[in-house]
């Protein structure tokens, strides 16, 4: 199974070629400033360390946000391209999903290994202005029948197959967030990722004590990961063609926001008609 990743919503950008559970070619670059030359070089970089090329692919996967408006864009607008041209389905997927994979132990090399100790993974990215992109998946432990012959806490599934989606992408201010999450989540221990996980901490901590846990080392999407899930959602179907795919924008841009703000002035045209 052949899956080409392609990443644009964060600071992580880039590709990856993933074939038969495990990464193939992967490149990528940390650019608060995305810009089309640097992803096309790097599809270039992938398929020259790949032993195969884009028409044998089987499909394409990408982040759709949400995330910077540019990247978004630069991102999809690649991949629809390269779907339409080479004709593969598409499979897409959320920045916030793509960092939950990560976040949950996921050992991808290791024919899908899991030991995840908590009850849920929420994903907090910064949105900023005191906004944040939220997301939660529980995780669903093995019974006791399913565990036998599997070591303890770990299970040879794919993520979706543990982790399910109990609250979709939504934008929030952090402090209607904080109230919300505590009256909804009273007794569960919680594992916290992303950007807004880790600049919130002290206030997360404060308000969820023993039961919170971090992963600074997850903050942004990373195309291994756009890949990974990729190969996961083609082997369910989860797939769709270039024209059903289309950026996530959980907010308007900063640009639509101040154009909103001006002042409308009647038409001098219509009002002497």
């Amino acid at each position: 199974m052949k899956i080409l990743g392609i990443e644009t919503t964060g600071s992580h950008m880039g590709a990856c070629l993933w074939d038969d559970f495990r990464v193939r070619a992967d490149k990528s670059f940390i650019d608060k400033a995305p810009r089309s030359p640097r992803l096309m070089s790097a599809l270039d970089g992938v398929f020259s360390k790949a032993s195969f090329g884009p028409h044998e692919l089987d499909a394409l996967a990408v982040d759709i946000g949400p995330g910077r408006f540019t990247g978004i864009r630069l991102g999809v607008s690649a991949a629809r391209t390269l779907a339409q041209t080479l004709q593969k389905p598409l499979v897409e997927m959320t920045s916030l999903e793509v960092l939950a994979a990560e976040g949950s132990g996921w050992q991808t090399g290791k024919s899908f290994v899991w030991n995840f100790s908590e009850d849920m993974v929420c994903v907090l990215m910064d949105a900023l202005r005191g906004d944040v992109y939220m997301a939660v998946w529980r995780f669903h432990k093995l019974t006791e029948k399913s565990r036998r012959g599997v070591p303890s806490g770990r299970s040879y599934h794919t993520f979706s197959h543990h982790f399910k989606l109990v609250h979709a992408p939504t934008l929030f201010g952090f402090d209607r967030f904080l109230h919300f999450f505590q009256s909804c989540f009273q007794a569960q221990s919680l594992l916290f990722v992303g950007s807004a996980a880790a600049r919130y901490k002290k206030e997360l901590s404060k308000a969820f004590g023993s039961r919170a846990r971090f992963r600074p080392d997850v903050l942004d999407p990373k195309p291994h990961w756009v890949a990974a899930l990729g190969s996961e959602k083609f082997f369910r179907r989860e797939i769709k063609s270039f024209t059903q795919v289309r950026p996530l924008y959980l907010r308007p841009s900063y640009a639509e926001e101040n154009a909103a703000k001006l002042p409308i002035y009647p038409n001098p045209v219509l009002t002497r008609a």
